[in-house]
């Protein structure tokens, strides 16, 4: 598969709400916020980083994705649903680098102290 094909196929998952996203993962992967205040490295931590927020996503759409090499940037639109029943709509920038076949980084460009603040609320 394409670095493109391996990013859809992960967007995918998760509208699916399955977990063959975690198969995606490299075993040495890394995943990161643009400010630091998130960073997982290893393949095991990513996956646990992940699980939390991918049940407060209710609904996500790809609204674009830019493909350069082994490199994918996607811009995503979230729906955000909290423990209330709140809404919450926010674009991400989401920077990929895939290698080998496998999901090997992500950096999240995200207002993250809004999102945290919703998703305790």
């Amino acid at each position: 598969m394409s670095p493109k094909d391996i990013v859809q196929s992960y967007y995918d998952s998760l509208i699916r709400k399955d977990n063959k996203w975690q198969d995606l993962w490299a075993a040495d992967a890394v995943f990161a916020d643009a400010s630091g205040s998130l960073n997982a490295q290893g393949k095991a931590a990513v996956i646990q980083s992940f699980i939390p927020f991918i049940k407060g996503v209710a609904r996500l759409k790809i609204k674009q994705m830019i493909v350069e090499g082994d490199d994918v940037c996607v811009i995503v639109s979230y729906d955000y649903v909290n423990s209330k029943g709140d809404r919450l709509n926010q674009d991400d920038a989401e920077v990929w680098n895939v290698k080998d076949g496998k999901l090997a980084k992500l950096i999240l460009y995200f207002d993250i102290t809004a999102y945290r603040s919703f998703i305790r609320a």
